[in-house]
């Protein structure tokens, strides 16, 4: 099992951890369920400077929207996203 390069956490006990090839969210009672995206699917943007709103959005027109998150933890996974995109060469 490998370890996130990051991880936060949004409303609802939402975790989102960020791994080399994909983020995976996590949510309901015990982390039980488990949505996993390739970072070739993903794009991610960030808003508000109390409540922090993370925006995911695939490439298959998914939404998803991690609302209250801390602004360092939403910064820290959108930059890490983007870090890992730049290093698999997946921006074109």
């Amino acid at each position: 099992m490998e370890a996130p390069i990051t991880q936060a956490t949004a409303h609802n006990n939402t975790i989102v951890a960020v791994f080399p090839d994909r983020v995976e969210i996590k949510s309901g009672w015990q982390s039980q369920n488990v949505e996993s995206f390739n970072l070739r699917e993903i794009s991610a943007a960030t808003r508000g400077f109390v409540n922090a709103t993370l925006k995911l959005e695939t490439n298959k027109g998914r939404v998803l929207e991690l609302t209250r998150m801390a602004p360092p933890d939403a910064r820290r996974v959108r930059n890490a996203i983007e870090s890992q995109k730049r290093l698999a060469g997946l921006y074109d």
